[in-house]
């Protein structure tokens, strides 16, 4: 998230970025005719930075600049099985463990002044250490008839303890653990496909997320509410073996109040997003 060096919460947060890739090489075994299990392991690079601006206590000069940023490794262990009690129905379940990014950066400050400088000379360095959540995903598919098929999803996940970050800013004193009071999120999922022909199917979707904060815990760089996702889309077997598809996905989440923060010193920043959503539209081509 990008707010730019002007906005009303500068001193909170400018620039703000998290983000955590993962590659995941599995393997499955099929154990008899109805009962399959798989392991993996997911390898996560994760990116942390933040910058904001530092309000100097001499308004003559202007803005300084904070800015910490780090990168960390970590792995997660997927499980998952797969039940078929028929032809006709897959159940699956899927387990993802729990795991900590620890991002130790020095904090760099620029442009501010004598008062600043000399307040800030021991705080020289970050260490948030924090959690990737485990999760529980279960998922069912049914061929109805040879025409539809029908999918669910019910799923969990532990955010409550990535709402505990452990801290440490480079002080004499032991770090900290500072609990965001987030929650853990309940996930709902529900679908269907329609082959409209032997060559075209086509897919439809909707699912549910509950948030991992409310309006008196959510804060200006993480704002997330309830997520409703809407979706729709096509595959076309264009031969035995290429098939093409397409898909548009719409997330809605509404209005986001976020928490009041700040202090006397710089300033309390608040107020709310509005009408908070996502597009996304997808092309794809697969060849066997």
């Amino acid at each position: 998230l990008d707010w730019g060096d002007n906005w009303v919460g500068r001193y909170e947060s400018t620039k703000a970025t998290i983000i955590a890739p993962q590659l995941q090489p599995t393997a499955a075994f099929k154990v008899t005719d109805w009962l399959s299990i798989g392991a993996g392991a997911g390898l996560t690079l994760g990116y942390l930075a933040d910058e904001a601006r530092v309000k100097n206590l001499d308004p003559g000069l202007g803005d300084g600049k904070l800015k910490y940023d780090d990168t960390d490794f970590a792995v997660q262990g997927n499980f998952g099985i797969m039940i078929e009690p028929s032809d006709r129905t897959r159940i699956g379940l899927r387990y993802l463990t729990e795991t900590e990014l620890d991002f130790k950066s020095d904090i760099y400050f620029s442009g501010v002044g004598p008062a600043i400088a000399d307040a800030t000379k021991s705080v020289n360095s970050v260490d948030l250490g924090m959690k990737m959540p485990q999760s529980l995903m279960a998922g069912i598919f049914h061929q109805v008839n040879d025409q539809w098929a029908v999918l669910g999803s019910v799923g969990w996940d532990d955010w409550s303890r990535f709402g505990r970050v452990q801290i440490d800013v480079g002080l004499d004193d032991a770090g900290t653990t500072v609990d965001a009071d987030f929650d853990d999120t309940w996930h709902f999922g529900a679908g269907a496909e329609y082959q409209y022909n032997p060559q075209l199917m086509l897919t439809v979707g909707f699912s549910y997320d509950s948030s991992m904060m409310d309006s008196d815990t959510r804060p200006i760089n993480l704002p997330l509410g309830d997520m409703y996702r809407y979706a729709t889309g096509f595959k076309y077997r264009k031969s035995d073996d290429v098939t093409l598809g397409a898909g548009f996905s719409f997330l809605w989440e509404g209005d986001l109040p976020i928490k009041t923060a700040g202090n006397e010193q710089k300033g309390f920043v608040g107020g709310q997003y509005d009408n908070v959503f996502l597009s996304f539209l997808s092309f794809y081509i697969q060849w066997n």
